[in-house]
């Protein structure tokens, strides 16, 4: 996983206190997991784990795929470029629509917030 800290902006914060949330909710052993990592690991950390969870579940990633929150902003261009590599293309197109809609690459159900989204820019 890349560990590379980035600034976070309000976005990103909002988006890793639900996944957070959404994993504490959660039962068993994937409860218990998100508590020890708040405990023992900076916030930020155990809050980014909880977003790639929430990704790689509700996006049904396979082990070698990326969730949207590993990729880089700065890199999306570069993986597109590089063409479907099985691993880290679908998450860079997945991001670079999330991001075109005004979303953090740490939201917990890609898919639903863009849904979302898509129906409030509707609406207005």
């Amino acid at each position: 996983m890349p560990t590379a800290r980035l600034e976070l902006i309000q976005r990103d914060r909002e988006a890793l206190k639900r996944a957070v949330e959404l994993m504490r909710k959660e039962r068993g052993v994937r409860r218990e997991q998100i508590e020890q990592k708040l405990r023992d690991q900076p916030w930020e950390e155990a809050a980014r784990f909880a977003a790639y969870h929430r990704q790689f579940t509700r996006l049904h990633l396979k082990p070698w795929q990326f969730a949207p929150c590993w990729i880089d902003p700065d890199d999306i261009e570069d993986i597109l470029a590089g063409g479907d590599d099985g691993q880290q293309y679908g998450a860079a197109l997945l991001l670079k629509r999330m991001l075109a809609a005004g979303l953090s690459r740490f939201e917990p159900d890609p898919e639903a917030a863009l849904e979302q989204a898509k129906k409030s820019g509707e609406a207005a």
